[in-house]
């Protein structure tokens, strides 16, 4: 079951986040310089990649695909502050308050990735 949550959350996260900047991209001028947004276009891309590519191993059960998950949450999890100090910056309150919501949903989703420790008597 936990592996199907971690799965499925990566899945849909990493391909909601290419859908945002394929929106994004067609209607907006962004505030980035060239190079600035190359990077950050690049990073967003990445971490959506390792999200979809770490979703489908977990869903499938191979070796790598945790390890690369735990990878892709916390690149999701550094990216969603990230956006949440720049949206709240911007007085945008409803983006930032989406952001923290996603950066605790991957912190419990990342959390999965460790076994319940029994209680010792």
């Amino acid at each position: 079951m936990k592996n199907k949550i971690i799965g499925i959350y990566s899945l849909v996260l990493g391909i909601a986040i290419i859908g945002m900047w394929l929106v994004i991209l067609s209607g907006t001028t962004l505030p980035e310089g060239r190079t600035e947004l190359s990077f950050h276009l690049a990073s967003e891309f990445l971490m959506a990649t390792f999200c979809i590519i770490s979703g489908i191993l977990v869903l499938r059960r191979k070796h790598p695909g945790r390890l690369v998950n735990m990878a892709a949450l916390g690149m999701v999890i550094y990216s969603v502050l990230n956006a949440a100090g720049y949206y709240g910056e911007r007085g945008e309150t409803a983006a930032m308050i989406m952001f923290i919501v996603m950066v605790l949903l991957s912190l419990v989703v990342f959390m999965l990735h460790f076994p319940a420790e029994k209680e010792n008597r």
